[in-house]
């Protein structure tokens, strides 16, 4: 579900290292809360490389450090702002946590559908009311956190074959293919009443490198827009 989704996502870049983002805030009644405790629940980090013929292979040498760079800015700039962030990984025996996270998913797909890829849903118009429901507090109390912060990301680089493609069908005439490119979202939930309060996708050119520090920093000031923290 969610790989279709963010090579759409990345389908939608136009321009080189161009951040482009789109911060959705809750519509919800919503008050921040100072010095607060961050829950990252199991940040969902991919990278693949691109194939001259388009064939996408996961690298996990390069997700590793991908994810190790854009975790570490995350917290740098969550410290930035005065709170206290927490990786929180998931154990299969919290079926509690279990069904947070699957249901994160549902949400977050479905939200993407419905405000990026003009699936609109008519009930939602004017509206920015999406929830987890009460079963977060449980999670709350459990860890002592604040607020739930969920991460998506991938990023896809194209090899020299696959680069010499893009440019000669530019050149040509010809249309044009995927060069690769980084897109993610991110969604903030009140642990107190389960409400998505601020939802973020963001999308970088091939221009851009998670796999280096300054391009983790790029994304993640771009994921990070606007969060009400």
């Amino acid at each position: 579900m969610y790989r279709n989704l963010i090579l759409l996502l990345i389908g939608m870049l136009g321009v080189a290292a161009c951040a482009s983002t789109d911060t959705n805030l809750t519509t919800n009644t919503f008050e921040t809360v100072d010095n607060a405790t961050i829950l990252l629940v199991e940040p969902d980090v991919e990278l693949t490389f691109l194939k001259a013929a388009g064939v996408s292979e996961v690298r996990a040498d390069w997700t590793d450090t991908g994810k190790e760079n854009v975790l570490a800015e995350i917290a740098r700039v969550v410290g930035d702002k005065g709170h206290r962030m927490i990786e929180y990984d998931v154990d299969p025996a919290n079926e509690r946590a279990v069904q947070i996270v699957k249901l994160h998913e549902v949400v977050g797909a479905t939200i993407i559908k419905h405000r990026f890829l003009d699936m609109p849903l008519p009930t939602k118009k004017g509206q920015f009311d999406w929830s987890l429901g009460p079963g977060m507090a449980d999670l709350a109390e459990e860890t002592g956190a604040d607020y739930a912060l969920f991460l998506f990301a991938r990023g896809e680089y194209a090899s020299a074959g696959r680069q010499t493609l893009a440019i000669g069908l530019a050149v040509l005439g010809g249309g044009s293919v995927s060069n690769g490119g980084q897109a993610a979202w991110a969604s903030l939930v009140d642990m107190a009443t389960g409400d998505v309060v601020w939802f973020n996708v963001a999308y970088t050119g091939p221009g851009t490198d998670m796999r280096e520090p300054e391009g983790a920093e790029y994304l993640v000031g771009a994921i990070l827009k606007d969060i009400p923290l």
